[in-house]
């Protein structure tokens, strides 16, 4: 496996993970200096009942519920961000609980960039976010194991105007605590588990052939794959079983820690394109892209890339014993466009609403978009817009 020559491993915020931690999350809230809350959810997770319990949970400690926002949809918006901080201000909250997937976490984080900056979102556009002052305290709740966005520096926000999805990314967006509680994930349907579960095994791959890829992040990513490859039909299953859905979350956690540091590349581009421009769910569009972006990367440094996807066979369990490592390769690929039919998910973008005469539209976004430039090579236009035809 290929070493970078430099590289800088970030921690992102503290973790907390067990069954019915959101019991206690006062007590969390306290220790971290939060007086009044104010809590970003979606109207799914607050008919859930999964608010209430962080409600219920808000009296081991002292801070204050100011108001609830619950109006973030499946891929959160610029508006979306600008109504929450005017709900921030409203109220008159100093601090953020996100209580659902990477939507509801990404606007806490966006809405954070605006309690500290003011002004328009888009205004804080940058390579890298440089705060002017202190984030607000945030402890995320994730409601799918998926996204690792409790624990990843980056907010991905929608521009509707633009159809693109925009990163806004930088250290202090970390929450400032990840409170994995596998009770909150007991409602997720098969299918969300199964395509917010491809969301974090993607992540994990992605990670490991990065350019910026490095063993801190390898190690994280190979064990979460491990613990995908056992948990992640269990949990798809049968959602009522705790010990699968703990080990997926920690999983997503996990995964999201390896790609905050090592980053994704041309899946998470096309994906995001996808997304940006039909509306096509974050996980639906990384399980579909996964094993092509897989099998276009490796003819890129043959020697370091497919050495390291036969340590992702290894690692889901795949026999490559007495394989060489471009055998081992096709064999993952095969097996991820497998698990995704297992798991009962589309399997092309003909399935999920993107047009065919949108391919080209989805290959220019994907160009631009910031996960391409970490990706083994350089892709060409050309290259993404043959991928594209291939997942269709």
């Amino acid at each position: 496996m290929g070493l970078t020559e430099w590289f800088e491993f970030q921690v992102p915020g503290r973790v907390v993970c067990s069954e019915h931690s959101v019991d206690s999350i006062g007590t969390e809230l306290d220790k971290i200096g939060a007086n009044n809350v104010l809590i970003i959810t979606d109207k799914g997770v607050e008919k859930a009942g999964l608010v209430e319990l962080v409600e219920n949970g808000l009296e081991s400690g002292s801070a204050k519920l100011s108001g609830i926002f619950n109006e973030v949809p499946p891929n959160s918006e610029i508006k979306v961000v600008q109504r929450c901080y005017e709900m921030v201000q409203s109220v008159g909250a100093d601090s953020l609980v996100s209580i659902g997937g990477g939507s509801s976490i990404d606007t806490a984080k966006a809405t954070a960039i605006l309690m500290c900056e003011g002004g328009n979102l888009l205004d804080h556009q940058s390579a890298v976010y440089a705060p002017s002052g202190t984030l607000p305290p945030h402890i995320a709740v994730p409601t799918t194991a998926g996204t690792g966005s409790e624990s990843t520096f980056a907010s991905v926000i929608a521009d509707e105007e633009q159809k693109l999805k925009l990163i806004f990314q930088g250290p202090a967006l970390a929450p400032t605590v990840a409170l994995l509680d596998p009770v909150m994930t007991k409602t997720l349907p098969p299918h969300l588990t199964a395509s917010t579960g491809m969301d974090a095994l993607s992540h994990c791959i992605e990670s490991i052939h990065s350019e910026m890829h490095e063993p801190i992040s390898d190690g994280l990513a190979l064990h979460a794959i491990r613990l995908i490859s056992n948990y992640l039909p269990k949990a798809t299953k049968n959602g009522d079983d705790m010990e699968a859905r703990t080990y997926m979350l920690i999983a997503a956690n996990m995964g999201g820690i390896a790609f905050a540091n090592a980053y994704v590349g041309i899946v998470h581009a096309m994906a995001h394109a996808a997304g940006g421009r039909y509306g096509v769910p974050h996980g639906v569009a990384n399980a579909i892209l996964l094993p092509y972006g897989v099998e276009y990367n490796v003819k890129f440094y043959p020697e370091l890339v497919l050495s390291e996807y036969r340590l992702v066979a290894e690692a889901l369990g795949i026999d490559v014993q007495g394989d060489n490592d471009e055998k081992a390769s096709e064999k993952l690929i095969e097996y991820l466009k497998n698990l995704t039919l297992d798991l009962g998910l589309p399997a092309k973008l003909s399935e999920v609403g993107v047009p065919q005469d949108g391919l080209e539209d989805v290959a220019n976004d994907a160009m631009i978009d910031g996960s391409m430039f970490n990706n083994p090579g350089e892709p060409e236009l050309e290259d993404v817009l043959d991928i594209l035809k291939k997942a269709y």
